[in-house]
């Protein structure tokens, strides 16, 4: 295997020759240019698989440096370096296609810790013939999501996709399914929670015109239309354990009968399905059939919680806001990245999407963000058990949707960055009891 390349830019030589020092030790392939265009010329030479570059050069800086190198070489991976942690500049950095960016002075270990990250993604990107670029972050543990995701592309299991509420399950399962043999065949997505019970058969198996009241046309159900490719199935917590006794029987025999039919048809699907609660907890309470559950998980990729992941927040912000024309400031990053986000990714874009409209497109500050004190300041439960303090997060962001919703549930669960059934049923685990919504709103 070929040993990786990298290029570093920087006109202050002995900063230059410090970064080479750091990397040689691990990486034998190393050169050094003093600007910007002595870099595209190295690069048209013999391209590397990483550039390290300066932010501040005369004649052509790094982010202009980086932005022609993504014309030219967009296979190639950048980190930006840059002398003082400007916002700004590091949230332009990442909408250019920077994959990081670190602050002079550089310590060793965080420059090379920052290498094999931006050469560990480049190495996968290139094996798969595709980049995950559904899931946006520059830590680890999102980068082991991407790997998941790789792996469970490459073959035909079912997949089972975990993590809370916003997490990003359905951008897993379409990138699984985009990266997959299957790409060019039926996705078909479905939310659980949206199925009203008498309505299952019909939904699944399909039916025929004048099986029942209302039932004026034929309708071939979601596994027929998903047939030869992929049925999604999100909230798989709300289908309830007679409803996933039929779904089993049909994924074991693949035989599929429409309500009102004598006729039985075969199919064949791979079934990604997601749940935001924990599978082992739903077995025990009964809640899901064990049976089921092993039926469904070939293949298991769990999302961390963003509160998990914070330094992927400002990376986050940038794929937002792209294209917004909005500026996040630093007290705003702060409040975003100390905040704990019970809503996770879907709540941190709703919440970022509103900030842009506060600012009218232009400086946001922590004020326009709306998000009130940290949620990361929350006081323990009794016992000062994490499982208490979440909940305790959890409840306080609820309410506080709530009452800036006016009671509306559809506004708050919005303003959650999630579903409004989702939203009742979290409600319901929290004891939050409400009045009716404010008649004035």
């Amino acid at each position: 295997m070929r040993a990786p390349s990298i290029l570093v830019v920087d006109d202050d030589v002995l900063a230059a020759r410090y970064m080479k020092l750091a990397l040689s030790k691990d990486y034998a392939d190393v050169r050094c240019v003093e600007s910007g265009a002595e870099a595209l010329l190295s690069v048209e030479a013999r391209a590397p698989d990483l550039v390290v570059t300066d932010l501040r050069m005369p004649s052509m800086d790094g982010l202009e440096l980086l932005t022609q190198l993504k014309q030219r070489h967009p296979e190639i991976a950048v980190i930006l370096v840059t002398v003082e942690d400007d916002v700004a500049i590091v949230v332009e950095a990442l909408q250019r296609g920077a994959l990081n960016y670190l602050v002079k002075p550089v310590a060793p270990a965080v420059l090379v810790t920052a290498v094999r990250k931006a050469l560990d993604r480049t190495a996968t990107a290139s094996t798969q013939g595709h980049e995950v670029t559904e899931l946006v972050g520059v830590s680890d543990a999102i980068a082991r999501v991407r790997e998941l995701v790789a792996l469970a592309a490459r073959g035909d299991a079912n997949v089972l996709i975990t993590g809370e509420t916003g997490t990003g399950k359905d951008l897993v399962a379409r990138a699984i399914h985009r990266l997959s043999p299957l790409a060019e065949r039926s996705f078909v997505a479905h939310n659980c929670a949206v199925t009203p019970a008498e309505l299952f058969e019909s939904e699944f198996f399909g039916h025929r015109r004048g099986a029942f009241t209302g039932a004026d046309r034929d309708h071939a159900g979601l596994l027929k239309e998903a047939d030869g490719g992929v049925l999604f199935l999100d909230e798989l917590e709300c289908l309830s354990p007679p409803h996933q006794a039929k779904l089993l029987r049909v994924l074991d025999d693949g035989v599929v009968r429409p309500v009102g039919s004598a006729q039985s048809h075969v199919v064949s699907v791979r079934v990604l399905s997601a749940t935001n609660c924990l599978p082992e907890r739903m077995i025990e309470d009964g809640t899901l059939r064990q049976d089921l559950y092993y039926r469904l998980r070939g293949f298991e990729v769990r999302l961390p919680p963003l509160r998990e992941r914070r330094e992927d927040v400002r990376a986050l912000a940038a794929h937002f806001l792209a294209g917004r024309g909005a500026t996040v400031m630093p007290d705003a990053i702060a409040a975003l990245e100390s905040f704990a986000w019970p809503g996770n990714v879907r709540q941190l874009r709703s919440v970022l999407v509103g900030a842009a409209q506060a600012a009218n497109g232009g400086i946001i500050t922590a004020r326009h963000l709306g998000l009130g004190p940290s949620a990361s300041d929350g006081a323990c439960s009794a016992n000062g058990s994490e499982e208490g303090t979440l909940k305790h997060i959890e409840r306080e962001a609820i309410l506080r949707a709530y009452r800036q919703a006016r009671g509306n549930q559809v506004r708050a669960a919005r303003a959650l960055g999630i579903h409004r059934t989702t939203l009742r049923r979290k409600m319901e685990e929290l004891g939050i009891k409400v009045g009716p919504p404010d008649s004035s709103s």
